[in-house]
C-alpha cells in the first residue's frame, strides 16, 4: 500500500466557525468542504503538521485539524 504522507491539498481559504481565532488566540485558516471531500477515504482523523502558503506567500510551519471536532460538536469533517 502506498503512503499517504506527505499530502498536498490546495483551495480557497473560507470563513470557519469564527471561533479559532476568538478561542485559541491564533489566526486559523478553512477548506471548503469541496476540498475535504477529496480527502483519501483512508486519510485518518487528527491532528497533523505541515508547511502552509497563502497567495503564493512565504511558507509557514502551520498544525491542521483533520476530522470532526468533538469539542464543538461538529457533524462534518473539516479541514
Amino acid at each position: 500500500m502506498a503512503s499517504l504522507f506527505p499530502y498536498f491539498a490546495q483551495g480557497k481559504v473560507i470563513k470557519g466557525f469564527g471561533r479559532g481565532s476568538k478561542e485559541l488566540g491564533i489566526p486559523t485558516a478553512n477548506f471548503p468542504d469541496t476540498v475535504v471531500d477529496q480527502l483519501p477515504e483512508a486519510f485518518e482523523a487528527g491532528i497533523y503538521y505541515g508547511w502552509a502558503s497563502i497567495d503564493g506567500e512565504a511558507v509557514h510551519r502551520m498544525v491542521m485539524s483533520v476530522g470532526w471536532n468533538p469539542f464543538y460538536h461538529n457533524s462534518k469533517k473539516t479541514m
